[in-house]
């Protein structure tokens, strides 16, 4: 039997008979990481609390809004306001700030320096999904100028990605534009918006700058700023912030290893880098600049270091530093399988912060105190992982013939044509590039077998089975196809999360014809997003 040496790398997490293992060298929470310091906003019947976004007021007041509804998306959603005058311990009884016809979404909060408050989120019609597709109507901006008790009618942010007037993918036709970041004011007044979309001809998704020159009146398409794309990559969720160098951003990516990457602009947001790769796999990132020239970056963690539904860390940047000379600190986790996330910082007093995010079973909007100090760590140790050099490249092999595989992951989804059985060998660890399969148990696993026209030396085992979800797998491998013996990763429950390959290496290296992955339990559908193999 070959057995796998006791380690995964260090962004891997595991978990086993219920409980999450924390990885080595993981750093530790500011405060209990499983239990929110203070409820800041609770469900209202079956209206729960999602997506939050807070900002502290120059009169002292922190101020949280999020979005109310019964579900995550696909549903008629509004945005509601609650405040807190004593430092986020309390906060007031939700009122609503935003509720047109159609489903309000990831709405965010900024006040401008001459004390105007705007507010920025993005609307969708699910009425036709189904046949049509869902619509994202635009994103739109409303401000006001007494302190939140009143607002102007909105307007919409102009965008080169929006038509809907592309086909269908997904849940939407081609050519879309949406925001989950903050808007920014620049030292000129300019303000600044982060869009996310598509093209109306191309699935890849981009990124683009908003800009208004009148307070947040207008925001004219002549303005807006196209991000370069990577080759390989999509681009999502974006945040800003000003530095002294500039404007820097954080975005959500597929492909790449959907790492998060950073782009700049050192002309006030007219022109952009082409991201880069960070150390760190978020979504929905939000960026919160403080005194001195420091970055505090919070968002929803994909590494799976800490467990595999996305909990809410952060991670400091300090002046003339990188993202990677500091290390991911817990602040919040769910129970296992809870969607949560899409966390918003803002500072109490001092050093001192409070993270707001959304915590799905409980149905409501959890805070969580910290501090600077808790963040300002050393680097964290280096990720053990195979040669990129040594790494087989399966999608251009099964291309060729060199390998083949059978499986009953056969599932497809009609507005997902990348789920398909070729999905967990394509080169892509992400949730819709995949192969699907019913619900796996002990009785009825599901299996997928990579066979090759020649033996291959294997050193390590790459996987990324269902990610954000618990679900239970074993890795065999055989010379002949016949034999198979016993598995040679032994662990089980969940050991990935989404664009991040859980690598196993080897106590000894084995040559053999035909590896094959057992999916024993999922949590609904079974899948596989990703098997690699590296000599």
């Amino acid at each position: 039997m070959v057995q796998v040496r006791a380690r995964l790398a260090a962004a891997v997490a595991a978990v086993v008979a219920g409980a999450i293992l924390m990885p080595a060298g993981a750093a530790a929470s500011p405060a209990t990481p499983d239990d929110p310091d203070v409820i800041v906003a609770g469900p209202d019947g079956d209206q729960k609390a999602w997506f939050p976004d807070i900002t502290r007021l120059d009169d002292g007041r922190l101020v949280t809004v999020f979005y109310q509804a019964t579900r995550h998306s696909r549903d008629d959603g509004r945005y509601m306001w609650t405040e807190s005058a004593d430092g986020g311990r309390t906060w007031s009884r939700p009122r609503v700030v935003i509720d047109t016809p159609q489903d309000d979404r990831d709405a965010q909060i900024t006040q401008l320096s001459d004390g105007t408050i705007v507010i920025n989120w993005f609307r969708t019609d699910w009425t036709n999904e189904g046949t049509t597709g869902a619509v994202i109507l635009g994103s739109f901006v409303t401000r006001s100028t007494d302190g939140g008790r009143s607002w102007s009618d909105p307007v919409l942010v102009e965008s080169r990605m929006s038509c809907g007037c592309g086909p269908v993918h997904g849940a939407y036709p081609l050519g879309w534009a949406a925001t989950t970041g903050k808007i920014v004011e620049l030292d000129d007044g300019d303000l600044l918006l982060p869009l996310y979309g598509t093209m109306s001809d191309s699935t890849v998704g981009r990124a683009s700058v908003a800009r208004s020159t009148d307070g947040g009146r207008t925001w004219p398409v002549e303005n807006e700023a196209l991000i370069p794309v990577p080759g390989g990559v999509s681009l999502s969720e974006m945040a800003l912030a000003a530095t002294r160098g500039g404007v820097t951003a954080l975005l959500r990516t597929a492909g790449g290893g959907g790492v998060s990457r950073r782009t700049d602009s050192s002309d006030g947001g007219r022109t952009w880098s082409t991201p880069v790769a960070t150390p760190m796999k978020g979504q929905a990132h939000h960026i919160l600049s403080l005194p001195g020239g420091k970055l505090l970056a919070t968002y929803g963690d994909r590494s799976g270091q800490f467990a595999s539904n996305e909990p809410t860390v952060g991670r400091i940047r300090m002046p003339g530093r990188e993202w990677s000379d500091s290390s991911d600190v817990l602040l919040y986790r769910a129970g296992p399988n809870v969607d949560q996330a899409d966390p918003s910082t803002a500072v109490v007093r001092g050093h001192h912060f409070i993270t707001v995010s959304y915590d799905e079973a409980r149905g409501s909007i959890i805070g969580t105190f910290s501090k600077l100090s808790d963040f300002v760590q050393a680097k964290p140790p280096e990720v053990t992982e195979p040669d990129a050099g040594d790494v087989l490249g399966l999608p251009a092999m099964v291309a060729a013939g060199a390998a083949t595989f059978e499986t009953d992951l056969t599932s497809g989804h009609k507005n997902h044509p990348t789920a398909r059985p070729a999905g967990a060998v394509d080169g892509v660890a992400e949730y819709w590039y995949s192969a699907l399969g019913p619900v796996a148990t002990p009785e009825a696993p599901r299996q997928f077998t990579l066979s090759f026209t020649e033996a291959q030396r294997v050193s390590w085992i790459g996987l990324n089975l269902k990610p954000g979800y618990a679900e239970t797998a074993s890795v065999y491998l055989s010379a002949d196809g016949r034999e198979w013996g016993d598995p040679v990763d032994v662990r089980t429950g969940h050991i990935s999360a989404a664009g991040q390959i859980a690598w196993a290496e080897l106590d000894r290296a084995a040559t053999a014809e035909h590896v094959k992955v057992v999916i024993s339990q999922s949590d609904g559908a079974s899948m596989l997003a990703e098997l690699m193999i590296a000599h």
